[in-house]
């Protein structure tokens, strides 16, 4: 209630491409800032100003209807209404596939990012076949894209990510450890073009290098191969120490973390003395 009468005179106006521009926006930062509810009402008064002016004149409306109908059925996916986020990212991915018929880079990156909002509406209702087809299809886009501009290179790895947890989620964890090792084949590479990128840059290529290695462990300990599981979540531990170590403590919760799942990992291979040590190095991580 206070989310309504706070954006009420807004609600309230007369329609017009302004408005809804200005609810998007706002819809967009509430629900970045998990407020998804109070972003539902104000992006779907914006859909429907922008559904009408479409109608009117659909080449002028159309990338502003599409990004509206994108914001949308992210909203309701925070909202875990993934029936209606499909409806909405489908409808988007229509409009996006209009503007990409240019063959811009910028639309084909859209198009691209809706194809994977749909097939997580259908990650979350657990139908990880459908979902990992439209992971493929924006792995197809990405990788077009990245043959001309390496800058595309991290949303391929966002997307055999993707398709690695679709695979983890049918157990067919070869498959998802063959897609975790592209990923850190591609960081791998981009560590060695960037060398001399500004550290932050390079500490996050390495963040997603120990989260590849993390997810290789799980998929091992899934099929009960504890001795690789272990090798590759110590791998993971190692970055992250070495990152928690750098004066970059943001990475003292990953660190934590990965301690934890290693000793998870040793009371499952029943070596309690281990468990034991990395349980307490999880409570107070050593940097």
């Amino acid at each position: 209630m206070f989310e309504f009468l706070k954006y009420k005179k807004e609600l309230e106006e007369p329609d017009s491409p302004e408005l809804a521009q200005r609810l998007l926006v706002k819809a967009e930062e509430l629900n970045e800032n998990d407020e998804p509810k109070a972003a539902e009402k104000l992006c779907t008064r914006a859909h429907d100003i922008l559904s009408a002016l479409y109608k009117e004149e659909p080449d002028k409306y159309r990338s502003s209807f599409a990004e509206c109908s994108s914001a949308l059925g992210s909203i309701n996916a925070s909202l875990e209404k993934y029936d209606s986020a499909y409806d909405m990212a489908s409808l988007a991915c229509e409009l996006y596939s209009e503007l990409a018929s240019d063959g811009t880079d910028e639309h084909m990156e859209l198009l691209a990012d809706e194809y994977g909002n749909i097939g997580d509406t259908f990650f979350f209702r657990s139908n990880y076949d459908e979902a990992q087809k439209q992971y493929e299809k924006s792995l197809e886009i990405y990788s077009r894209l990245s043959e001309k501009n390496r800058k595309y290179s991290e949303d391929v790895a966002y997307c055999y990510d993707c398709i690695a947890k679709a695979e983890s989620g049918k157990e067919n964890y070869t498959a998802a450890i063959e897609h975790y090792e592209k990923i850190i084949s591609i960081y791998d590479k981009l560590i060695e073009e960037n060398s001399s990128a500004n550290e932050e840059i390079l500490r996050g290529y390495k963040d997603d290098i120990a989260s590849a290695y993390n997810d290789i462990g799980y998929a091992y300990s899934c099929v009960k191969d504890f001795e690789d599981a272990e090798q590759y979540y110590l791998k993971a531990a190692e970055i992250y120490e070495k990152l928690a170590g750098d004066d970059a403590y943001e990475y003292i919760e990953e660190l934590a973390s990965q301690y934890d799942d290693l000793a998870a990992l040793y009371e499952d291979m029943d070596k309690p003395d281990l468990a034991k040590i990395y349980r307490k190095k999880a409570q107070k991580p050593e940097v």
